[in-house]
């Protein structure tokens, strides 16, 4: 197999990886976050492991997503700030009702939310380090 094949075959895996991750954390988003209400409606209470366990997948699409970019694979560009948004208005959200309804957000939930930020903050930081490495610093 020349180079060439290889390269491409390469980006074709990386990608699809990719959007599978991107898929399964959507997915895992969705159930978390439901439960994130049922945990601050009722007395069941979010699991710290699948909150831990949904920041280290969180964590292993940013790495994913950040080697593709740094070792120029080019790839079809997913909305990564979708999860700060989802996470920030739901706590947001309990918040507002939690004053209102002597509620509080579980510590769970603060925590997913302050660290879902947190890892968007880095890759934006990688972003913009790979950027201007490649246009050696003229960012206009």
């Amino acid at each position: 197999m020349d180079n060439q094949t290889l390269a491409k075959r390469y980006r074709t895996e990386l990608s699809s990886v990719k959007d599978l991750l991107f898929k399964f954390l959507l997915f895992w988003t969705a159930i978390l976050l439901v439960l994130s209400w049922v945990d601050f409606f009722s007395k069941y209470k979010l699991s710290e492991a699948m909150v831990t366990s949904y920041i280290i997948l969180l964590g292993v699409y940013i790495v994913h997503k950040e080697t593709s970019r740094w070792t120029g694979v080019k790839m079809g560009i997913k909305p990564g700030e979708l999860f700060v948004y989802v996470w920030w208005v739901s706590l947001l959200s309990m918040l507002l009702i939690g004053f209102f309804a002597d509620r509080e957000a579980s510590p769970s939930v603060r925590f997913l939310a302050y660290e879902v930020l947190v890892a968007f903050l880095l890759s934006e930081v990688s972003k913009g380090v790979n950027a201007y490495k490649i246009t050696g610093g003229n960012l206009e």
